[in-house]
């Protein structure tokens, strides 16, 4: 079974699908504008893969000084930045 796969990142009916994403192929006047837009490609179910979402490699923000009760388990200050703790980890 075939499926409509995005090639760049589409609106449709209130959310943002990404590249990779398959696409709803309930509206056949939809299907044939992203197909001749070239938006849109139709891929075999085994020919799809999920997309690979990127890792921020980003300073963190904050201004570095002396902070007036840093709580920061590392030992750094940073002026207006959350302090890195053991409780505020993502789990």
């Amino acid at each position: 079974m075939q499926k409509l796969i995005a090639r760049t990142a589409i609106l449709y009916e209130g959310k943002m699908y990404a590249i990779g994403e398959e696409l709803p192929a309930n509206n056949p006047q939809m299907v044939d504008a992203w197909t001749a837009a070239k938006t849109a490609v139709w891929k075999d179910a085994e020919e799809v893969t999920t997309p690979v979402k990127a890792v921020a490699q980003t300073a963190e923000p904050g201004l570095p000084g002396k902070a007036v009760a840093s709580e920061s388990e590392d030992g750094d200050d940073l002026v207006g930045k959350v302090p890195k703790t053991a409780a505020r980890k993502k789990k």
